[in-house]
């Protein structure tokens, strides 16, 4: 089964929206979460349908910000447990019946703002026991290394992200492709690029599911690359 994760800023312009169409025909995904669409939620029904989801949920933003969104195709079976304008958290059925749970997560960008995500992660953390990958734009780093241009990110912040992994039993898994997924726009000196957007893992998930590195997809549509995860389950006698 094939996952993607975007912050798409604004699916409302033909440009992303033809973008996410590309990228959907190259990579056959069949779950795909979707952040700061700014598009309403009937728009974003129809916009999936253009783009052959049978199902979807979407969560309007504030004003015309953000936005989050979930589609599947009919052949994954999914049950959303809950959503707010920053998560969606659901239990899938991958089409040979085996079972996961998987959750999109749009972290809060504004740093007062930041210790919610992580509350939020430990709240949905104690709620299930089934193998859980969580993807999304987290809006944070994990490691120095994983900014560079711009002045030092506080490494309280960091931290605060670190230890909200640690307390739900999440680690990232890793990436392929370009080590950044996010930047300003900008040229020369005032150039900055992070790497912001990943999937996260609990033990029993990759226990159960092998060659889970995500690869960190090209796009010209948005200041964020698309992420991509290939879910193959591990074959019995398999390390």
């Amino acid at each position: 089964m094939n996952i993607l994760s975007w912050n798409v800023r604004g699916l409302g312009n033909p440009r992303a929206f033809q973008a996410l169409q590309k990228i959907l025909q190259l990579h056959s995904a069949q779950l795909v979460f979707l952040c700061e669409t700014k598009v309403s939620t009937m728009q974003m029904n129809v916009i999936a349908n253009k783009l052959s989801f049978e199902n979807c949920l979407a969560v309007n933003g504030n004003g015309r910000g953000g936005g989050i969104a979930m589609l599947w195709k009919s052949d994954i079976g999914v049950q959303i447990n809950s959503y707010s304008q920053h998560h969606i958290d659901a239990e899938t059925q991958m089409p040979n019946g085996n079972q996961m749970r998987v959750t999109g997560v749009y972290g809060h960008l504004e740093i007062s703002q930041k210790k919610h995500t992580w509350m939020l992660l430990r709240w949905l953390a104690v709620l299930s026991s089934s193998p859980w990958l969580c993807r999304g734009d987290f809006n944070e780093i994990l490691h120095l290394d994983e900014k560079r241009g711009g002045n030092d990110r506080n490494v309280n912040l960091i931290n605060d992200f670190r230890e909200g992994l640690r307390d739900c039993g999440l680690k990232d898994v890793g990436y392929r492709g370009y080590a950044f997924t996010w930047n300003n726009g900008r040229y020369g000196k005032g150039f900055v690029e992070e790497r912001l957007d990943r999937f996260v893992c609990s033990k029993a998930w990759s226990d159960r599911f092998v060659d889970y590195a995500a690869s960190n997809l090209d796009t010209w549509t948005s200041d964020h690359c698309p992420v991509l995860m290939v879910v193959q389950e591990r074959r019995e006698g398999m390390n």
